[in-house]
């Protein structure tokens, strides 16, 4: 009995020593949560196709062409989508030939006052490049109208680009926690023309993390 006892409890050791063998320090991590002070990835915006373009409507966001060719060119950033996945896209290919295009896309009023160690980051993507368009800019004194765009003061900001198409790049991590203005905005720049640079560009993932 004593033997059958002792073999029994041999089994049961071995057998909870087998299923804990098997549980790694990874099994019991806890994912990151972030906080965000904004976060826009495009998903409720209209899409286009082919040859038609909705441009970006989203509540807030300013879209605006600031083209001063002639005759002006009148199209604005758009939303795609592939693979399930929409996104903002801008190309001078599809402008009128003698056209220049200045197409800003700027984020809706974010309050960063009450938060710290924001975190600003983006993804972007080129396809047929020619040239890399894009520029991304912080204000605290814009006043959220086309007019104000060229009065308000936009510091650039330094991200990572892609280096190759057809692949989102992520922006990398850009401090942003110097901006404590109930103000802030973040603003994208395509420039190109129709003559020039007509680098396909696709921006996404607009995020402020925060703590």
């Amino acid at each position: 009995m004593k033997i059958k006892f002792l073999k029994t409890m041999f089994l049961l050791a071995l057998g909870t020593s087998a299923l804990t063998s098997c549980v790694g320090d990874d099994d019991y991590a806890i994912p990151t949560v972030y906080e965000y002070a904004f976060n826009e990835g495009f998903e409720t915006s209209t899409t286009g196709s082919g040859s038609v373009e909705v441009p970006i409507t989203l509540e807030g966001w300013v879209n605006y062409n600031a083209s001063t060719s002639t005759p002006l060119s009148s199209r604005l950033w758009h939303a795609r989508t592939f693979d399930d996945n929409i996104y903002a896209e801008f190309s001078s290919f599809y402008s009128t030939t003698g056209t220049n295009d200045v197409a800003w896309l700027i984020t809706p009023v974010i309050d960063l006052t009450g938060t710290t160690g924001e975190i600003l980051s983006f993804s972007t993507k080129t396809r047929f490049a020619n040239g890399y368009p894009l520029t991304a800019f912080i204000s605290t004194d814009y006043d959220g109208t086309t007019a104000g765009i060229a009065t308000a003061t936009w510091t650039p900001l330094s991200f990572t680009a892609p280096t190759a198409n057809d692949v989102f790049v992520s922006s990398g991590n850009i401090d942003i926690s110097s901006y404590e203005s109930d103000n802030v905005r973040i603003a994208f720049k395509y420039t190109g023309s129709r003559a020039g640079v007509t680098t396909t560009l696709q921006l996404d993932n607009v995020k402020i993390t925060k703590n």
